[in-house]
């Protein structure tokens, strides 16, 4: 059932734009749906997806950001509570892609996209079992440099695999249960890949909000190694990690020659996300959902990952083994990385009755993402990933659903002559390629012209 609006609790007061953007200024978290207000200062912090993807939301209609992420109990059962009143009449503005984007959303449910095939995900589940088994068989027991080899081709692959698995779980796109996938997520990606499920879902949710936005967005945060804008080289402070990213002397080096190191960068990413996860679990700024749940099942990886390593012959072997199973990962990051790399980090305006007002949740999702055009069988090496646009829009769309739904989405971007960016993965390679030399030489030419504009420690 798609989602609607709350239902209506006695007389409302009414809040206008002007009062409302005050107190957000004074530091309440308000934000609008479907033209009600509702104060979320007080339960941000136990906001299950974390407390940023609600922040973003403050003094902005979130009604769409609403019906992507949250399923119609949310509307109906838990958000009437925090309702404080009424927008003003003058100051409401719905735009027409927002009709149409709410209006695909329960088309799409009455057709039953929203519906998971269990056994594709059963299947997926066995494949998983295989490769983890034939991994350790091949390292423990396996006598030659060829069967090591093969092991860490295993543990690559399973990774890849199941971080797309991991990633629908975080999305609760599977059983549609939060507590549920999330238990799921956290035994899968936690004890499996030694990667934390509740650092992934702030993580996400906040760049699904704040996509390609360089302060905000922490998915195309990666300083000093790589700049998708030259806005990087301002020194920009994270809203996501609260710190300044500096344009040091690291960044210099790395950011002028990151088109030619960009597939070596992205063959580290998985050690980058093991700093991230164990950070997160011992955060104390902000709530850890299932704390010691994740950090037994992260203790846990560990322990088998290390226990697997010890059967291996030599030092040698064993650096070559973590080497080739965290790196041949490569094509994950890739992947994820095409999505958006490409695309429009520049914040956009339109025009909406006669007012000049910020684009909707489906406009941004549109210009700020890149698909991956591929046949069938490639679904396999991209996981779902390449429709990058519908999961944007719907993420709690099961990945196997996504195709399907795609055509559906591009009717409504041509309705609203909105443009809908798709590739072929050869091209899309040579288009975020092309971007990311542009940016390098922007930042080159900023620094040869200026080399103050670099602050320095």
């Amino acid at each position: 059932m798609a989602a609607k609006a709350p239902a209506r609790a006695g007389a409302q007061r009414t809040v206008t734009r002007a009062e409302m953007d005050a107190r957000v200024r004074d530091g309440e978290v308000l934000v609008v749906v479907h033209h009600r207000v509702y104060n979320l200062t007080k339960w941000v912090k136990f906001h299950p997806g974390g407390d940023l993807a609600v922040r973003h939301m403050a003094g902005k209609d979130a009604t769409d950001a609403m019906i992507a992420f949250h399923p119609p109990e949310v509307f109906s059962e838990r958000l009437p509570r925090f309702c404080v009143g009424e927008l003003a009449p003058e100051d409401r503005i719905t735009s027409p892609v927002s009709v149409s984007y709410r209006r695909l959303e329960a088309k799409l449910h009455e057709a039953g996209f929203f519906k998971t095939d269990y056994f594709f995900y059963a299947r997926e589940l066995i494949k998983f079992t295989a490769l983890w088994l034939a991994m350790l068989y091949l390292a423990v027991a396996g006598k030659s440099t060829l069967s090591y080899i093969a092991s860490a081709l295993c543990a690559a692959t399973l990774w890849h695999q199941a971080s797309f698995v991991a990633h629908d779980a975080g999305h609760s796109g599977i059983s549609h249960s939060r507590v549920g996938d999330t238990l799921f997520g956290i035994c899968l990606a936690n004890f499996f890949g030694g990667l934390s499920i509740g650092w992934w879902k702030r993580n996400h949710n906040v760049h699904h909000i704040v996509t390609n936005d360089p302060e905000h967005d922490p998915d195309i945060q990666h300083m000093p190694f790589l700049a998708v804008s030259a806005r990087f080289v301002n020194n920009l402070y994270s809203t996501y990690y609260n710190r300044v990213m500096e344009f040091d002397a690291a960044a210099r080096f790395f950011i002028p020659k990151q088109h030619f190191l960009f597939y070596i960068i992205l063959a580290f990413g998985r050690f980058n996300l093991y700093a991230n996860s164990w950070a997160y679990v011992f955060a104390r700024s902000y709530m850890v959902p299932y704390r010691m749940f994740e950090i037994v099942g992260m203790s846990f990886f560990w322990v088998w990952y290390i226990w697997l390593l010890s059967h291996l012959p030599s030092w040698g072997h064993i650096v070559g083994y973590v080497l080739v199973s965290h790196m041949v990962t490569v094509f994950l990051h890739l992947q994820i990385t095409l999505s958006h790399f490409g695309m429009s980090t520049v914040e956009e305006k339109v025009l909406v009755d006669g007012k000049l007002v910020e684009e909707t949740f489906a406009e941004k999702a549109l210009r700020t993402t890149m698909d991956i055009e591929c046949p069938r069988w490639m679904d396999w090496f991209h996981g779902g990933l390449q429709f990058q646009t519908a999961h944007h829009l719907y993420p709690r769309i099961p990945r196997h659903n996504l195709r399907a739904v795609t055509p559906l989405i591009k009717s409504m971007a041509k309705e609203h002559n909105l443009e809908f960016h798709e590739f072929n993965f050869v091209a899309g390679n040579r288009y975020v390629l092309g971007v990311l030399e542009q940016v390098a030489h922007q930042v080159g030419t900023v620094l040869s012209v200026d080399p103050s504009k670099v602050h320095m420690h």
